[in-house]
């Protein structure tokens, strides 16, 4: 019976999928945006001959190298670079024998960035350099390689297809584009256990309920934030209260004047300890204790006194009633 491989040999393959594309030998993977695509399709383009696809890249190796095909077409079609292909005889013999499977694309790297500039060819291969690469005739039937081909349809309403959401699902779950439906699958389990396992859920959770659990999370994270922002209005109210009782200390031990008082609290602010050895190291400079209070209590008479005046009867230890009348008499002398 005559095998169905070759029949299903698409046209259109996906050279480079989209997005993060890792690799079997190199740890850092390659960064596929749409600049890279654009770029790719054009120096396609702007070369004007068809790329070789060989066996084995044996047209890097200056060995014979005859052709398993040759791209003829570059396209972005958004979700990666795809190639129209023309197969020779061989390479079909091949691929529909499964001797070759799989296909490795040579590209120019900006060295910096990592992403691709040009396409310089391909090889038909077993070992590919990309990681969860599909086979070349893996389930392609006749309707499924149109299907590749066309452009992608919306539905009247603007809604999605289902192909669409597929490809969606393959992205967020950082699968190739052309990952069979058993591998989406089993992706969006090991999603969910993953999920449910830092959740501290059962690995056996249902949607609704790791649903219901990343709510309540995200409550808790609101929650956590309030308290958070509480307790910082606290500490700047304690820190305000600390340091308007340390001022006040100061000003009743008669380490500072009133005047310094702003002065003071600003440097109590920044330093604490700095304002408290300032203190245990200062001179008394306003008089305390009786002659103190006497000074609160005639306010009237200290409200006659300019203030460099006060400051000068506070460092006689003398009231400003007994200052007022000394001036008296030294006018009258004069």
């Amino acid at each position: 019976m005559k095998n169905q491989g070759i029949d299903a040999l698409p046209e259109w393959i996906l050279l480079l999928p989209a997005g993060r594309v890792e690799l079997l030998d190199r740890p850092e993977p390659l960064q596929v945006d749409p600049e890279s695509l654009a770029s790719l399709v054009a120096a396609f383009r702007s070369r004007g001959v068809d790329l070789v696809i060989d066996y084995e890249h044996q047209s890097l190796q200056g060995r014979r190298a005859p052709a398993a095909g040759w791209i003829k077409d570059l396209e972005d079609r958004g979700d990666g670079l795809w190639a129209r292909v023309e197969w020779t005889s061989q390479a079909r013999e091949y691929l529909r024998n499964r001797e070759y499977r799989y296909f490795s694309p040579v590209l120019q790297l900006d060295p910096e960035t990592r992403k691709p500039l040009a396409l310089m060819q391909v090889g038909l291969t077993n070992v590919p350099a990309i990681k969860r690469l599909p086979p070349l005739v893996a389930k392609w039937d006749a309707g499924e390689k149109e299907a590749a081909a066309a452009p992608r349809r919306t539905l009247k309403d603007g809604s999605a297809t289902r192909g669409e959401e597929v490809e969606k699902l393959k992205a967020f779950l950082g699968l190739a584009p052309d990952a069979e439906d058993q591998a989406v699958s089993s992706g969006v389990l090991e999603f969910c256990r993953n999920l449910a396992a830092v959740l501290k859920l059962p690995e056996e959770a249902a949607a609704l309920e790791i649903l219901e659990a990343v709510k309540a999370l995200s409550a808790d994270s609101q929650r956590l934030k309030e308290v958070e922002e509480e307790l910082r209005r606290l500490k700047s109210r304690l820190a305000a209260e600390t340091s308007d009782q340390a001022v006040e200390e100061a000003l009743k031990a008669g380490k500072i004047t009133p005047a310094q008082k702003a002065w003071a609290l600003e440097y109590y602010r920044q330093d604490a300890q700095g304002f408290q050895a300032f203190v245990a190291r200062a001179p008394q400079v306003v008089p305390v204790g009786r002659e103190l209070r006497l000074f609160q209590e005639d306010g009237q008479a200290s409200g006659n006194l300019a203030p460099e005046e006060l400051v000068l009867c506070r460092s006689l230890n003398l009231s400003p009633d007994r200052y007022l009348k000394a001036k008296a008499r030294i006018g009258s002398v004069h």
